[in-house]
């Protein structure tokens, strides 16, 4: 999201960006010219990434992936760079036992909700590439925030933005913006997606078209939906919850969030606690969050999946938190193609050894 400083002082900052998004730039080409090499692995790879920073939902998209290939029986492996994650050796090999300290929020939340998979952390990611290849024989690479990272080949290059990418963040580089590049890269994406509501993406239709249609490629919708609630402790679900509630987050788009919840809660929650994304949560956060509890009168404390994995085992059994699906509805094609949402578009076709870069 774009800061009040980056808004204030954009002016100033514009070329500090366009400098960043030239040398971002250089660096593709000379990939793109062989000038560096690139890890070409033995399976497909498709990359999960963004042009910005945050919020776009990279990890639920990924873990929807791995769920998908493992309906096919494709054996996949999720490459991530372990943001946040201390492991003792690398590769590291993340379980569902592992502890967050070690494997970092979002590889662990993975690896929890999908034990099929194989869940890797090494900011080299060639080489836990490598290693897997070795050792598991992989069926299909999900690389995990890999938009950016160039040294290793994939198939497709699945990216996602946020509707201030599309809006008033369009191609404002760091550190006027969020934007990691200049626009001149979206040329390398295979595909567009965007989180928000239906409805949303219809209303950005116009600026879809004007942004998007030079690229030539399928642009979907997507939402996270909250199915159902379930303690951090012990297995009880419910549908909802009756009461007041206090929010609790550390994620890249806390506006959204609150938005997605209150839609599935039916009503607000009576106070949002936000934390900065990634957050590593200790056990004065927990005092100072039940603190905020009892000032708001909240009966019931909800988190997301991603911090629920670092709340638990610090006296958190009592709170909720969702379980998550994906939706697809909406889609948009510049040349012809009718219209249908992403999980139908998508297939085995896609990932083709034939159709490799």
């Amino acid at each position: 999201m774009i800061t009040k400083t980056q808004k204030i002082l954009g002016p100033a900052l514009t070329p500090l960006g366009k400098a960043y998004g030239t040398v971002m730039g250089v660096r593709s080409r000379m990939y793109g010219r062989g000038t560096f090499s690139r890890f070409d692995p033995e399976c497909p790879c498709v990359s999960v990434g963004n042009i910005g920073s945050g919020g776009s939902g990279k990890t639920p998209l990924a873990g929807w992936l791995l769920d998908w290939a493992l309906s096919q029986g494709l054996a996949p492996a999720l490459l991530s760079r372990g943001y946040g994650a201390s492991p003792g050796k690398l590769p590291y090999l993340v379980k569902p036992e592992s502890p967050v300290q070690e494997a970092g929020d979002e590889p662990l939340m993975l690896a929890i909700e999908h034990p099929g998979a194989k869940v890797v952390v090494d900011p080299v990611r060639i080489r836990s590439a490598s290693w897997l290849s070795r050792y598991y024989s992989p069926g299909l690479f999900i690389l995990d925030d890999g938009f950016q990272h160039l040294a290793m080949r994939r198939d497709l290059d699945l990216v996602l933005l946020t509707p201030e990418d599309v809006g008033e963040g369009w191609n404002r580089v760091i550190p006027c913006g969020t934007w990691r590049e200049s626009v001149k890269a979206l040329h390398r994406a295979d595909v567009f997606l965007i989180k928000g509501p239906a409805h949303e993406f219809d209303d950005m239709g116009d600026a879809l078209v004007r942004r998007l249609e030079r690229f030539g490629k399928p642009v979907f919708q997507f939402a996270l939906k909250p199915a159902s609630l379930r303690r951090l402790a012990g297995r009880e679900t419910r549908p909802s919850l009756a009461g007041p509630y206090l929010l609790v987050s550390g994620v890249g788009d806390p506006v959204q969030l609150e938005r997605t919840v209150n839609s599935f809660m039916g009503r607000p929650a009576v106070d949002h606690v936000v934390f900065k994304d990634h957050h590593a949560f200790g056990g004065d956060d927990v005092s100072v969050i039940r603190k905020a509890a009892k000032s708001a009168g909240a009966k019931e404390i909800v988190c997301t999946p991603k911090d629920a994995v670092k709340l638990k085992g610090l006296g958190t059994d009592d709170f909720w938190t969702f379980n998550i699906d994906l939706e697809f509805e909406r889609s948009l094609f510049f040349d012809g193609t009718d219209p249908v949402p992403f999980d139908r578009w998508w297939n085995l076709e896609r990932i083709n050894l034939d159709n490799r870069k």
